[in-house]
């Protein structure tokens, strides 16, 4: 296990397709919910992308992630005559462009600094490095999608997911492109330490371990760390320990459970951290596991315990 597949993990990222159509004609897809994780998949043809003035062109194979959905239309580079929206079953049509469109849903807030990290949107492009991942990938949802047989669908969902996490992969192996801790997952001296510490988080650790983890001295260790990430690698710990709490309470597990599962010897000092890290009594989000899953920012009568 890596640092990257803890945090997978953790952010129980979920995608549903909501298209995954031929489209001819004088067509117009536009933004599906702003503010939401989406990406469009080129499966066949070609089409154009437009976002506020800027315009490019996307060919088969290339992907185009928001994280948080602006305002942007995809459309045929000629088309002629009425919109037609056909089923992938079909045989594919002269002047047809291939679309796959999904949503992207996370069960876990801490998916928040990944979305902050990254610009309004960005295209992963085919080319010689990435089309040994999105090749196979596409092939197989193309083929799936043609025969749509029972379950089709949710092979499809799955299959987006894995198109995400491959891009969210190929974001991290340019470390220039790539800010905030969730780059030091992706680094050689950071990433073995950070793994270490996910491994054990319910134990104290100090930056001298760390260090030894990434072969480094405290002073380079602390300096590299907040160099990529910008962060302090105290601060990291903290949050990294708030997440798993979240999600340990979510499931029901009791706060003086939570509290020594990550690392902490007092459900007092615990339930204070978690107070100052949320805004909302770790109890609250037990009693909202219980009542439904609600979030203690929905329920008024824990908000002013």
């Amino acid at each position: 296990m890596t640092a990257l597949d803890d945090y997978l993990r953790l952010i129980q990222l979920h995608c549903e397709v909501y298209h995954n159509q031929q489209v001819c004609g004088n067509w117009v897809i536009e933004e599906h919910e702003e503010g939401q994780t989406c990406f469009h998949l080129v499966s066949h043809g070609r089409c154009r992308l437009e976002v506020g003035q800027a315009s490019t062109i996307l060919e088969t194979g290339d992907v185009v992630l928001f994280p948080r959905e602006v305002p942007h239309r995809l459309v045929p580079l000629a088309g002629r005559g009425p919109a037609r929206r056909l089923p992938m079953t079909q045989d594919w049509q002269e002047d047809a462009t291939g679309l796959l469109c999904a949503a992207i849903q996370f069960e876990h807030r801490a998916s928040e600094p990944l979305l902050n990290a990254w610009p309004t949107y960005l295209i992963v492009r085919r080319d010689a490095e990435t089309a040994r991942w999105l090749m196979p990938l596409l092939e197989q949802l193309v083929a799936v999608s043609r025969e749509a047989g029972p379950g089709s669908r949710a092979i499809v969902d799955r299959l987006a997911e894995v198109v995400f996490m491959q891009v969210l992969r190929h974001r991290l192996s340019d470390p220039e492109q790539t800010v905030g801790f969730v780059a030091a997952y992706a680094h050689p001296r950071l990433g073995p330490a950070m793994s270490a510490f996910h491994a054990t988080a319910d134990q104290a650790w100090t930056l001298a371990e760390a260090a030894a983890r990434a072969h480094q001295s405290r002073a380079q260790f602390a300096r590299t760390f907040k160099t990529v990430t910008g962060w302090t690698w105290l601060r990291y710990q903290n949050w990294w320990r708030m997440q798993l709490a979240w999600s340990k309470l979510e499931r029901g597990e009791s706060v003086i459970e939570t509290a020594l599962s990550v690392g902490y010897r007092s459900e007092a000092a615990f339930s204070r951290a978690f107070s100052r890290h949320f805004g909302c009594h770790a109890g609250a989000v037990r009693r909202a596991y219980r009542n439904g899953n609600r979030r203690p920012d929905q329920d008024s009568s824990d908000n002013h315990r």
